[in-house]
C-alpha cells in the first residue's frame, strides 16, 4: 500500500480517498453491513449517509490507512475477527492483494467465508492459497471452518497438495533441538551435567537464546525442542495429541541427539514448560517418572484433559501461575498441584500478572530449578 498525496492506493481497482465526499459513494455498500454491525434499521434512519458509512467502514479504513505492509494488515485483520467477520475479510483481502506471496491471508479469507456459509467463495480463495503454495496441511485438515467442504473435490485436492508440501517443509524442523550450555567456569559433575528440557507454548518454537542464560548458569544444560507439529509458519509449533506419547518420543529423541554431542546425566533430566508445553511437561512426569526427575510448570494450559493419575513418586514439582490468568489456566494449575500431592514434594507460587512469565523470572526460575536439583546453596 502506497500513499500518493491524499490518495491511498492498493492493488487496482480498490482506491480509498480521504474525505467525506468519497465516503458518501459507499452508502449503498454499507447499508448491507448495518445488521452485521448491530445497527438497528430504526437507528439507521436517524443517521445520515456519512454516519452510517463511517460506523460500517471505520475499522477497515483505519486498518488500510495505518498499516505499512501486508504483515500489519494481517495483525489488524486477526483482531477484527472477534468483532466482525466481514470487516476482517476486507482487511485480509487487502493483505492478499498487497503481497502476492502471502499464503495465510487468502486462507483466512476462505475460512471466514466458509464460516459464513459461502462455500463458493471459500473454495475460490482456498484455490488462491493453494496456487501460492499452501503447505500447512495438518491445520487445514483439522480446521472446523471447513467442516462442510471436506467432501468436495476442491477441498480434497487442496488438502492433498498441502499435506505433500508440509511433509517436505516440516522435515528437520519438527522436533529440532536448540542447546544452551552452562558457562565453562562451572565444573562438570562426575556424572556429567543435568539437563533442563524446555517445552514451549503454543505457536512459538523451542529455540533457547542468550535470554535463557540464567537457567544455564545453574549448571544445567538447557535443551529446547520444537513441538511435534508446525502450525502455519516455519517458526510456529504446537504439541499435538491425542495423549502425550508423541511429546515423550520427541523429548527422548532430543535427549538422544544431545547425548551424542556431549555427556549428560540421564538420571537428572528436568522438564520446564509454559502453557501448552507446561501441560505436556506435567503429563510426561506423571506418566514416565522413570525418565524425568522433576518438573517446573509455568501457567499450564491446553485443550487436552489433564492426567488424573500419576505414577510419579519422590519427585520435585514446582507450579507457577499468574493471578490474572483465565479460569481454565487457574484450574489446570490446581489440578497439577493435586496430581503430584501424593508422594512428591510440591512447591507453588503465584505472581501478579497474567498468562506469561513472572516479571522476576530471570531470578525466580533459576531458584526454582536449583530447588528441584537440590543445589540451592
Amino acid at each position: 500500500m502506497t500513499r500518493e498525496g491524499d490518495v491511498y492506493r492498493l492493488s487496482p481497482p480498490l482506491v480509498l480517498y480521504q474525505g467525506r465526499s468519497r465516503v458518501k459513494t459507499l452508502f449503498g455498500i454499507t447499508l448491507s453491513a448495518i445488521l452485521a454491525l448491530g445497527i438497528s434499521s430504526a437507528h439507521a434512519e436517524t443517521l445520515d449517509a456519512d454516519d452510517i458509512a463511517f460506523q460500517a467502514l471505520s475499522p477497515v479504513v483505519s486498518a488500510l490507512l495505518n498499516s505499512e505492509d501486508a504483515d500489519e494488515l494481517m495483525v489488524r485483520a486477526d483482531k477484527l475477527e472477534s468483532t466482525d467477520t466481514l470487516q476482517a475479510i476486507a482487511v485480509y483481502l487487502a493483505a492478499t492483494r498487497e503481497d502476492h506471496k502471502q499464503i495465510l491471508a487468502p486462507y483466512q479469507v476462505a475460512a471466514l467465508f466458509a464460516r459464513r456459509g459461502d462455500d463458493k467463495l471459500a473454495e475460490r480463495f482456498l484455490k488462491v492459497a493453494d496456487d501460492r503454495g499452501l503447505w500447512f496441511g495438518p491445520q487445514l485438515a483439522g480446521d472446523e471452518d471447513f467442516a462442510d467442504l471436506r467432501q468436495t473435490s476442491t477441498f480434497k485436492s487442496v488438502l492433498a497438495n498441502a499435506q505433500q508440501r508440509y511433509a517436505k517443509i516440516a522435515k528437520g524442523k519438527v522436533g529440532a533441538i536448540s542447546v544452551l550450555n552452562p558457562p565453562a567456569t562451572i565444573p562438570v559433575p562426575a556424572a556429567c551435567r543435568p539437563v533442563l528440557v524446555w517445552l514451549h507454548g503454543y505457536g512459538v518454537n523451542g529455540e533457547v537464546d542468550e535470554s535463557y542464560q540464567p537457567l544455564a548458569d545453574t549448571g544445567a544444560i538447557v535443551l529446547g525442542i520444537n513441538g511435534t507439529e508446525m502450525i502455519n509458519a516455519v517458526d510456529s509449533f504446537r504439541w499435538i495429541g491425542p495423549g502425550f506419547e508423541g511429546t515423550h518420543k520427541a523429548v527422548q529423541n532430543g535427549l538422544k541427539e544431545l547425548a551424542a554431542q556431549q555427556c549428560i546425566d540421564r538420571k537428572r533430566v528436568y522438564l520446564m514448560g509454559f502453557s501448552q508445553g507446561s501441560q505436556h511437561a506435567g503429563a510426561l512426569l506423571a506418566q514416565h517418572p522413570e525418565d524425568y526427575a522433576g518438573a517446573l510448570l509455568l501457567s499450564p494450559g491446553g485443550n487436552q484433559p489433564t492426567p488424573t493419575v500419576s505414577k510419579a513418586r519422590g519427585k520435585k514439582v514446582y507450579v507457577i501461575n499468574g493471578k490474572m490468568e483465565g479460569p481454565g489456566n487457574q484450574q489446570m494449575s490446581a489440578d497439577f498441584r493435586k496430581l503430584f500431592s501424593e508422594g512428591n514434594e510440591v512447591k507453588s507460587t503465584t505472581h501478579d500478572g497474567g498468562h506469561f512469565f513472572p516479571e522476576d523470572w530471570r531470578t525466580s526460575l533459576p531458584l526454582a530449578l536449583r530447588w528441584m536439583m537440590g543445589t540451592e546453596a
